[in-house]
């Protein structure tokens, strides 16, 4: 079992397997697929990728970072991602743009792990799923995403995020499963237990301080939510990713 935010252990598989994988994700006209080195730079890319980026081959992608393909901010953005990623913070379904065929920007959920192989640190690996969402609809779902990410720590509720998205409660609720397949309410559960397990995994501070920096001011419901997400109390998830 992988703990939550540690590094995925990549498996010795064989060659064929692996070129089988590789041969499955080009096949893939809607999602991106990548695999990158400990400093960010492109191992692997499917064709999605190169087509979109309007590269002749693989080959002219291979050794760069993201910042030096993605047009402005985009790439820069990709590659403090890929920083992050590789510190060990999990990137999962984040809402953003992305490149399309001609130049064209859409909306994608991006998935980032980082990878290990025989102890170490070996590099990271991504998806980046296109999303069959309006322009509008999305803009406004990823501002109210933006919001649950900054500000999860205060009292924010569903009619918070739903304000700033600029939709009615109903409508950011219909968003929100058709993106996520999860409704406000466990979507913000999941970023303060995502939070929660960050600052018990790397800090010694008190349950009960983590339950209050996780946007929890009772105790008690910050352990009944961690524990039905996780599968633990607090303090013993705390003490198993200790080892102990």
């Amino acid at each position: 079992m992988t703990r939550p935010g540690a590094p995925f252990p990549v498996p010795a598989l064989p060659t064929g397997t692996l070129a089988g994988l590789t041969t499955l994700l080009d096949v893939l006209p809607d999602t991106v697929a990548f695999v990158k080195d400990v400093q960010g730079r492109y191992l692997y890319a499917n064709r999605t990728l190169i087509s979109r980026l309007r590269l002749d081959s693989p080959s002219a992608l291979i050794g760069r970072l993201a910042q030096d393909v993605f047009p402005g901010g985009l790439g820069t953005t990709y590659t403090r991602q890929d920083t992050q990623v590789l510190a060990g913070h999990d990137l999962t379904e984040h809402l953003e743009l992305h490149l399309y065929p001609g130049g064209q920007t859409g909306w994608c959920l991006t998935t980032k792990r980082a990878l290990t192989g025989e102890g170490r640190l070996t590099g990271l690996v991504g998806l980046s799923r296109d999303l069959a969402l309006p322009a509008p609809h999305a803009s406004a779902l990823a501002a109210a995403m933006t919001r649950l990410h900054a500000d999860y720590a205060q009292p924010l509720g569903v009619a918070d995020l739903a304000r700033s998205a600029g939709l009615s409660v109903s409508a950011f609720e219909r968003q929100t499963r058709r993106v996520y397949g999860l409704t406000p309410t466990q979507l913000l559960t999941r970023v303060r237990v995502d939070a929660a397990t960050e600052l018990l995994r790397s800090t010694d501070l008190p349950v009960a301080r983590v339950a209050v920096e996780c946007g929890y001011f009772d105790h008690s419901a910050f352990t009944r939510a961690f524990r039905a997400a996780v599968g633990l109390t607090p303090s013993r998830y705390r003490a198993y990713v200790r080892g102990g």
